[in-house]
């Protein structure tokens, strides 16, 4: 069935359709749908693309390949060729179109519930692969409504993983009793794929000082087996399990509970496809170690209360106790001021060297997009710009100070396209050095929202803020507090404004602002190394 765009944009209307089936079959997707008849006139589908700027709107709409009617309801079949429809990352909704009184609205499709027959699932895939190496298949948008995910094929797209997920189900029913005794605790960080953050930092902790004991529970690091942090984690290597394998799967169904600086997502396959064990992730307990201070970026609805379901927040202040309870809907029983766990590592490192490090966040519109298209963006121009500037140059040549630039792991497929003319920058590629190194060792950080910057200022480090793009970001994602007057550091929006500012810092040999240090007070409840042992007092205190 063919397709054709549409620009039109259209409210959503107060009616849903109902799912009767789905079926992605070779390159054909079907879907079959149920709309209430009433005095509705139902024209067909749209699948529109999930943006989160409104330049990146796009939407198709594709007439109905079957359309039936009986006393009650409208029946409708879409039928798209996803050989040929052109699909970009990652999110798509599937809606139905339809008018009332003159006006047009859609209606998003709800799915049903149903019990899953394991041996379809594990021998009849419900995808399709590109031949450019991506899949295409449906998830459940929103809890409840039909959505269309097409991202990279991953490795665990395979029907090896469908197998171990039922032998995992199996070894779990044998030894239910024998698993739940342990109170199985598993940490994690981002896809399972690093070791450096809160997690990472609590994790050891709690092997170094007998935690487990402590809290009478057993406790594992999981990650994957080839992760480039996975060396740091081999003198626990009894307590650490690897990312996908049936021994990880078995403790996803046992746990009691998880700890991460990230969604409960990340703990299991990255936007997964038909699984038995996903949907149980969702339902383990679980503790939200923080990633970075909350304050100059929103975050999205996935963490929000509703969304994430965590039992326990730990902040490093009042002020971002606040955000949780006011912003992201935690009751204030469920947030403590512990303080982060990685804290804990964070030592000025930088006696005897000259370093800054400049490390700009990711922009969202830039993740998986072609090279040419890259390197066309105001972001690389800008960050180029600076890397190149001769001002810039000859001042760490006459001043002895080496630039150091690290891009978001996000984007970092590309950071093999910025360069410099000057031996006095360094293009640091991530996982090169871990990021705490960098930054214990940096004596100024420049960046542009990155909570990083409250690591920094833990350690009593200035922090330059270039914010070329405010708006653009504030449309996109917004903030929490006031970037223009209450960034915790130097603000600047252009280049000129950002080269007086590292002028000015290099000059007085990094110095933090009197003022600022003054704050810092204000910032963390706890400027000590006793975090990690206040997080576990508190699950101990509320028996988790």
């Amino acid at each position: 069935m063919s397709f054709e765009r549409f620009d039109k944009e259209i409210e959503e209307g107060n009616q849903s359709a109902r799912l009767v089936s789905s079926s992605i079959k070779g390159c054909t997707m079907t879907v079959e749908v149920s709309c209430p008849r009433k005095s509705f006139d139902w024209q067909g589908f749209i699948i529109q693309y999930n943006h989160k700027i409104e330049e990146d709107r796009e939407a198709y709409f594709v007439a109905p390949a079957k359309m039936t009617k009986d006393a009650r309801n409208v029946h409708m079949v879409l039928s798209v060729d996803l050989s040929k429809f052109p699909f970009r990352y990652t999110h798509w909704s599937v809606l139905c179109l339809y008018e009332s009184e003159g006006q047009s609205f859609t209606a998003r499709v709800l799915m049903k519930k149903e019990k899953g027959d394991v041996r379809k699932f594990v021998f009849e895939p419900n995808n399709y692969t590109t031949d450019d190496g991506n899949i295409v298949f449906f998830y459940v948008r929103g809890g409840r409504y039909l959505g269309i995910r097409y991202r990279a094929k991953c490795r665990y797209d395979g029907q090896d993983t469908r197998i171990k997920e039922g032998l995992a189900r199996l070894e779990f029913k044998r030894h239910r009793e024998k698993l739940l005794e342990q109170g199985i605790i598993l940490i994690y960080e981002k896809r399972c794929q690093h070791a450096q953050d809160n997690g990472y930092h609590l994790f050891c902790y709690c092997m170094e000082n007998n935690i487990e004991e402590y809290l009478g529970r057993k406790i594992y690091y999981v990650i994957e087996k080839d992760s480039v942090d996975r060396h740091k984690l081999e003198k626990y290597k009894d307590n650490v399990v690897d990312f996908m394998s049936v021994r990880h799967m078995v403790y996803l169904l046992a746990a009691r509970l998880m700890l991460s600086p990230d969604s409960p997502a990340h703990a299991y396959i990255w936007q997964p496809q038909d699984s038995i064990i996903a949907p149980k992730v969702r339902k383990i307990p679980h503790v939200f170690l923080g990633h970075g201070v909350l304050a100059m970026k929103r975050l999205n609805d996935s963490f929000t209360a509703r969304s994430m379901k965590s039992v326990l927040c730990t902040v490093v202040s009042e002020k971002e106790k606040r955000i949780f309870t006011e912003e992201l809907g935690f009751k204030g029983t469920q947030v403590a001021i512990t303080g982060y766990a990685r804290f804990d590592a964070l030592h000025d490192m930088s006696q005897g060297r000259r370093e800054i490090l400049v490390m700009p966040t990711h922009r969202s519109w830039l993740f998986g997009v072609e090279r040419r298209i890259f390197v066309e963006s105001e972001y690389y121009k800008r960050y180029m710009d600076l890397l190149n500037s001769p001002h810039l140059l000859e001042k760490l040549e006459e001043k002895d100070v080496t630039l150091l630039f690290y891009l978001h792991p996000s984007i970092g497929e590309h950071v093999d396209a910025f360069s410099s003319t000057s031996d006095r920058v360094k293009i640091v590629p991530y996982g090169e050095t871990p990021l705490d190194d960098l930054m214990m060792r940096c004596k100024l950080l420049v960046t542009d929202y990155s909570s990083v910057a409250w690591d920094l200022l833990f350690m009593g480090k200035p922090i330059v803020f270039y914010q070329y793009d405010l708006q653009s970001q504030l449309d996109t994602w917004g903030s929490y507090i006031d970037l223009k007057t209450e960034s915790p550091g130097t603000r600047v929006e252009d280049l000129e404004g950002l080269l007086a500012a590292i002028d000015t810092y290099i000059d007085i040999d990094f110095e933090l602002d009197p003022e600022l240090e003054a704050k810092r007070d204000e910032y963390y409840a706890y400027l000590d190394h006793g975090n990690s042992q206040r997080i576990c007092d508190e699950l101990k205190k509320r028996g988790l």
